[in-house]
């Protein structure tokens, strides 16, 4: 705006030094300058429903600007979604190494999360889960943190996440092809899959641990109150799951 007004005060100026012939042959295109202008900014206004704010559109706010500014704001968006997703990670890092050091000659715990990946030809939604997060001990390999699997890989232990339990099971035991390969794959003889529930008893994913063929799981009493344990990681998981998603960015900042 200041730009315009110094436009135009120069523009004067250079009339008033100038002949008369000239300024005559000046007054028509300036004029016809100005009430462009007054109707560029009159369109503004009435769109925007008050002076201050249709000049501003106008002059100020105008759309490179805003694309600009809009640019700005996504990368900012961007950062602070970073910042969130490295806090949400550490954390359920952290829950998953405390499940981990909890089972006795446990190998690694995963975690894996439901989330509608594709949607058939019929319509119909068809699940999917990704593995996101996982912790191993010393001398051993996560995994593949795998994608947009099928949930029909879990079908094995699925009807006992659903009922909010653990189930374990022997790798020579699972019926799924591909599964029973990966988990062969990582030396996994026997494994435990525990639900992840929020607060509403929506499961989101479910955290599994794994033992080598060599190492024998914990069984009885002592495998009854690791299930429990597991099920009260699960939830803390869930709910560093909607944290991550409602996270501040300041507060951010700071396969089987």
């Amino acid at each position: 705006m200041l730009d315009i007004v110094r436009l135009a005060r120069l523009a004067l100026e250079l009339l008033a030094s100038v002949g008369q012939p000239f300024r005559l042959a000046m007054v028509q295109p300036l004029v016809t300058t100005a009430m462009l202008v007054f109707l560029y900014a009159g369109w503004h206004v009435r769109d925007e429903g008050s002076i201050t704010a249709g000049l501003r559109v106008a002059f100020v706010d105008t759309t490179a600007y805003q694309a600009k500014r809009m640019l700005e704001l996504e990368a900012a968006m961007l950062q602070a979604e970073m910042h969130r997703s490295a806090a949400t990670d550490k954390l359920i890092d952290q829950l998953l190494t405390a499940l981990m050091e909890r089972a006795p000659l446990a190998t690694r715990v995963r975690l894996g999360v439901i989330h509608n990946g594709v949607t058939g030809v019929t319509g119909v939604a068809l699940l999917r889960f990704d593995i996101t997060n996982g912790v191993a001990r010393p001398g051993h390999a996560v995994g593949q943190l795998i994608t947009n699997e099928p949930l029909s890989d879990w079908n094995n232990f699925l009807p006992a996440l659903l009922a909010g339990q653990c189930q374990t099971a022997a790798t020579s035991a699972e019926t799924n092809v591909v599964r029973r390969a990966r988990l062969e794959a990582l030396g996994a003889g026997t494994y435990m899959a525990c639900p992840v529930t929020d607060i509403q008893h929506r499961m989101l994913g479910a955290v599994v641990a794994t033992w080598d063929t060599r190492d024998r799981p914990p069984a009885g009493d002592e495998l009854q109150s690791l299930m429990v344990f597991a099920k009260d990681i699960g939830v803390q998981i869930a709910a560093a799951l909607d944290l991550g998603r409602h996270l501040p960015a300041s507060l951010a900042g700071g396969d089987e």
